[in-house]
């Protein structure tokens, strides 16, 4: 059994409760409703709006719980006619010892891997805020530049052929999981995951393991939601979330 199968054959993290902050950016959410936290990751959290993008920044972490967007076919038409741009610059929109600096990163092993993605951003002023060092987490380049960019760009095609697209992406941690990177201990991810609602279609999720050998899957929203602590779409039914819709490996 690999280490992706032993996490869906037995589930490491239990939710025992979860909590929404309240949002600032409805828009940006299925439902207008922010995802729902595990109760034992809401210490030093905090809500960032950005114009395409919101995220909920973690100061134990250093990263991002989760980034979500509401992917339109008219936001993907504008990211394909602008080039890539944008400086990491911290996240000032957080308390500063909550802050990850891109200093963390240099020499690290890890890029800094985009959870929303600078590709999404119609505008060039919009892609620079997806820049913003609470927007990504340590990923190795194998996967970051591989199939994780691949699933991108598959997410991005659907949201040109539906319409639209709510896409939620995060990462997840084995409990004990303690590898740090930095002199703000940047918490290295075991797992990334990207979780996609199609309105009138269903609910999926791709999750990575972070290696730089490493496997991605298909798995449910729910699977998601047991492994994380976060509940990418609370307002959908539980129904919608166990089951998921058939998406490609790209």
């Amino acid at each position: 059994m690999n280490r992706l199968s032993g996490w869906l054959f037995v589930a490491f993290f239990v939710v025992s409760g979860s909590c929404y902050a309240g949002t600032a950016c409805p828009d940006l959410f299925t439902g207008g409703v922010e995802p729902a936290i595990d109760t034992s990751l809401t210490a030093r959290t905090t809500e960032v709006c950005h114009t395409e993008y919101a995220l909920l920044a973690s100061g134990v972490t250093k990263g991002p719980l989760y980034s979500a967007e509401h992917l339109t076919a008219s936001q993907i038409a504008g990211s394909e006619s602008i080039g890539r741009t944008g400086t990491w610059h911290a996240e000032t929109g957080i308390p500063v010892a909550d802050r990850s600096q891109s200093s963390d990163y240099t020499n690290s092993g890890y890029d800094r891997g985009h959870m929303s993605p600078a590709g999404d951003a119609s505008t060039l002023s919009n892609e620079k805020e997806t820049f913003s060092m609470a927007n990504v987490v340590p990923q190795f380049h194998s996967l970051n530049a591989g199939q994780w960019e691949r699933i991108e760009n598959y997410v991005r095609s659907v949201a040109t052929d539906q319409g639209e697209v709510y896409v939620v992406t995060g990462p997840a941690f084995e409990p004990g999981s303690s590898t740090t990177i930095g002199a703000d201990n940047v918490k290295v991810p075991d797992y990334t995951w990207k979780a996609i609602y199609e309105p009138g279609v269903g609910t999926g999720a791709y999750l990575c393991t972070n290696l730089q050998q490493y496997t991605c899957t298909v798995v449910s929203v729910s699977d998601v939601t047991t492994m994380s602590g976060v509940d990418p779409f609370p307002s959908l039914s539980a129904t919608m979330k166990s089951h998921s819709i058939s998406l490609p490996l790209p």
